[in-house]
């Protein structure tokens, strides 16, 4: 069982119904000067560094006004061994922010437990 299907079984929902709850809401694309979308060998789209991303950088939103998704909220794929991770803003916006250091090319990923099972806010420092 790999990881992405071990936390599907984690939280009782199929992969059609995680499908869905990704799909819902508008998905505004915007230029980032940290990523682009492209096909991903994860599955469908991903996220890939077009530069280097430092641990601790704030590469970018992945909900706006709580509903609008970003590529990032809607393209960035699964992975248990993350590289980065969504964090909760005071509105309940989310920031992504390198969890290491992520090098041009790397797909950039999130392991889905974190932002499902905490809700961790983020506070610059």
């Amino acid at each position: 069982m790999t990881g992405f299907e071990s936390m599907l079984k984690d939280f009782n929902i199929t992969k059609e119904d995680l499908e869905t709850i990704t799909k819902t809401g508008q998905v505004l694309e915007f230029y980032n000067r940290f990523y682009e979308k492209r096909k991903s060998n994860i599955h469908g789209y991903g996220v890939f560094a077009k530069r280097n991303i430092s641990k601790g950088q704030v590469i970018g939103l992945g909900t706006i006004d709580t509903y609008y998704k970003t590529t990032l909220g809607r393209y960035t794929n699964h992975s248990d061994t993350n590289n980065a991770k969504f964090y909760f803003l005071h509105n309940n916006d989310m920031i992504m922010v390198a969890e290491e250091d992520i090098f041009i090319g790397n797909e950039i990923l999130i392991n889905y437990r974190h932002h499902v099972n905490e809700r961790d806010l983020w506070i610059p420092s």
